[in-house]
């Protein structure tokens, strides 16, 4: 790929192919948006005024954004850790490595999957308040309406569940 007259373009290609991928490995590494959109913001700054420059040709840009990646993330756990992150941690190929750890998030069920596992051992009444309630995050007014009875029975019928829920939890059944 050439750099210079077209590198606006260029630049626009791989932000549009990578930014998902690159926000979401960090996002998930690090828990908090703002600093994931600081480090792809830093990611993509690096990688413009690389491109930016006339001195040297990108023949393949997906490696050198994965690698400057790479380096931000890197550098940000110094930061944070105060000390020297191995690249054995990470690897030769950050994009490999960012497509692994993503997948490997992506497969793990959600909470809610999880939790209506455990949801579905309930009684008829308590499942149905703990399903509205907890997975389709129903207030207690909305539950109350859909199933036609009142605050305090929805109330107290959500107690029960969370208590037995807390039972099936700790003995496994």
């Amino acid at each position: 790929m050439q750099t210079g007259s077209n590198y606006k373009n260029i630049v626009e290609e791989i932000y549009n192919n990578h930014f998902d991928k690159i926000y979401r490995f960090f996002y998930f590494r690090v828990l908090s948006a703002d600093i994931a959109e600081d480090l792809t913001s830093n990611t993509f700054l690096t990688f413009a005024e690389i491109v930016r420059g006339d001195k040297i040709q990108i023949q393949n840009p997906n490696r050198i954004i994965y690698g400057i990646a790479k380096n931000i993330f890197l550098q940000y756990l110094k930061q944070k850790y105060k000390s020297e992150i191995p690249f054995s941690v990470i690897g030769d190929n950050f994009e490999e490595f960012v497509s692994e750890e993503i997948k490997s998030i992506e497969d793990k069920p959600t909470l809610e999957e999880r939790a209506i596992k455990y949801i579905n051992l309930l009684p008829q009444k308590q499942k149905e308040v703990a399903y509205l309630r907890f997975i389709e995050k129903m207030s207690l007014k909305a539950i109350a309406v859909k199933l036609k009875k009142n605050v305090n029975y929805v109330k107290v019928t959500q107690r029960r569940a969370i208590k037995s829920l807390k039972i099936i939890v700790e003995t496994g059944f």
